[in-house]
């Protein structure tokens, strides 16, 4: 049996990803998030909240010349995130910083980014204590003990330049609730794909992107599937982690 604090590393799309067994690790709908969002040649400022061990900010440093910066209110997590970012050598494009997004207008000023990205806590938190796990710290990452999806969206409105696109993921039964926050903060939700483990199964995870101040228009596009028929990874998962899983 491992002990609490023991590191694993994992191999993503020929990165190295440190993880330690204690905390949240990262799992697929990260790298469908990173995957999902589009970068263009205008993208100069990215905001990554709730980084986690940066997976998401590496994804995107691959695709882009932005600036990048990941926010994580973890210290052990965000010390994590840093020695990624060292390991595969994307620290001159890439800021870790250590603080609670909530100190957004003590740190960032007001349109500043053009792309925020987040992979927020799935679950409501309603006081229960049955709900959440024996290690604080991933009941801290699974549910909204510290920050709400609605504040998330709220900070991310005033952080975003006009135009600037917002992209998360999020459970599929928050689809409704998520498309209001959205728009009830002029972040009008423009493309979306849904993620289904496989054919004849109910979507699992939803993919989402809002522009701020936009025209109408929305498009949902061609569905993920995990697995295939024979029960197999897709190819579409395998080649988003770049080897055989």
């Amino acid at each position: 049996m491992r002990k609490n604090g023991e590191e694993t590393r994992t191999v993503l799309d020929g990165m190295e990803i440190i993880q330690r067994n204690d905390f949240q690790n990262f799992t697929l709908d990260s790298v469908l998030l990173g995957n999902f969002v589009k970068i263009n040649r205008k993208t100069k400022k990215i905001l990554d909240i709730g980084t986690g061990c940066g997976v998401i900010s590496l994804i995107l440093a691959k695709k882009s010349k932005a600036e990048i910066t990941g926010i994580e209110l973890q210290e052990e997590m965000s010390e994590v995130a840093i020695r990624n970012v060292n390991t595969n050598n994307f620290q001159d494009c890439i800021k870790i910083i250590n603080d609670d997004i909530k100190n957004y207008d003590k740190i960032f000023s007001k349109d500043e980014f053009d792309v925020i990205v987040t992979n927020p806590p799935y679950f409501d938190y309603d006081g229960n204590i049955n709900q959440i796990s024996d290690l604080t710290q991933i009941s801290r990452a699974r549910h909204n003990i510290d920050i709400t999806i609605e504040e998330i969206v709220k900070i991310s409105a005033y952080l975003l330049k006009n135009n600037g696109s917002f992209s998360m993921v999020f459970r599929s039964d928050r689809l409704v609730e998520v498309l209001g926050l959205l728009t009830k903060y002029n972040l009008e939700p423009k493309r979306m794909k849904n993620c289904y483990t496989g054919k004849g199964k109910n979507a699992k995870l939803c993919l989402v992107e809002a522009i701020k101040d936009a025209k109408k228009g929305f498009v949902i596009e061609e569905a993920i599937y995990v697995y295939d028929e024979n029960g197999e990874k897709t190819e579409y998962i395998k080649k988003l982690y770049g080897k055989d899983i």
